[in-house]
């Protein structure tokens, strides 16, 4: 008799082709087309939950999201994971596929979250990287933007960081760490919490981008992260250049070298 029993999978997708990753009525998400193909999959003919430990918006994207699901499987995690991703469109990756104890829950289980936005600051247009990137050609002053950041860090009232219908009562938030590299015409802004609100990264990023460009000071700043309101920050930031890039446990199940390849040579 099949036992059941609890996975967590270690994923990557392209968020342009979903409306996010919660389920929706009649819309593709990422949360509907994982439970379609785990359905197909267990062997009780049970429906399977999914779990996600980072609810992306729409056309947002991941490259380092963590699911897990109670599934009949009695052919190992190795097979698992061949046999989902077989039965799941190519715009979803499945990295790895290991067995965790019933304990284990990918949202609350995470020590932290690290979502990774894309700019592309060169003239040309990048038609291959269209839809991973935003294509900002406004001058920066970096001192700026890094200074931002390092304000950014630390606990503070991010109310202004989030989408005005959606903020709660308590909008208190910790950054861990949010910094800025570059490559080239090419950044990425890196920003690590244990918790965000909706749309606070790409909001985040473009306040970011009025700071870096003289529209907004830095004293601005400590009055948005004071309980500031929407209308004082920057605009939202274009999705497509947010990824949900990395989710931190202790113990951490995963240990897949080609995800770490990835995100350690900074790949989009």
């Amino acid at each position: 008799m099949d036992t059941i029993g609890r996975f967590a999978a270690l994923l990557s997708y392209d968020g342009s082709a979903f409306h996010g990753f919660q389920r929706q009525k009649d819309l593709p998400t990422v949360e509907l087309a994982l439970e379609e193909a785990l359905n197909l999959l267990d062997k009780k003919g049970r429906r399977v939950k999914v779990t996600g430990a980072g609810r992306t918006d729409r056309g947002v994207h991941a490259l380092g999201q963590v699911v897990h699901f109670d599934i009949s499987w009695p052919h190992g995690p190795t097979a698992l994971r061949k046999a989902l991703e077989a039965n799941l469109p190519s715009s979803i990756g499945v990295y790895e596929v290991v067995p965790v104890d019933f304990a284990f829950h990918a949202r609350r289980s995470a020590l932290w979250r690290k979502y990774a936005y894309f700019i592309w600051k060169g003239d040309c247009r990048l038609p291959h990287l269209g839809r991973y990137v935003w294509w900002n050609r406004r001058g920066w002053d970096m001192d700026l933007a890094k200074k931002f950041l390092t304000m950014i860090e630390g606990f503070h009232e991010f109310g202004a960081f989030c989408r005005k219908a959606d903020r709660p009562s308590d909008a208190r938030r910790t950054i861990m760490e949010a910094r800025i590299e570059e490559k080239g015409p090419l950044l990425k802004v890196s920003v690590t919490g244990r918790s965000f609100l909706t749309n606070m990264v790409r909001i985040i990023v473009g306040t970011m981008d009025e700071i870096a460009t003289g529209r907004k000071s830095l004293e601005e700043v400590c009055r948005l992260l004071d309980g500031g309101s929407r209308g004082e920050a920057g605009p939202t930031a274009p999705a497509k250049g947010l990824f949900l890039w990395e989710v931190r446990y202790d113990p951490m199940p995963f240990g897949c070298e080609e995800y770490n390849a990835v995100t350690g040579n900074f790949i989009l």
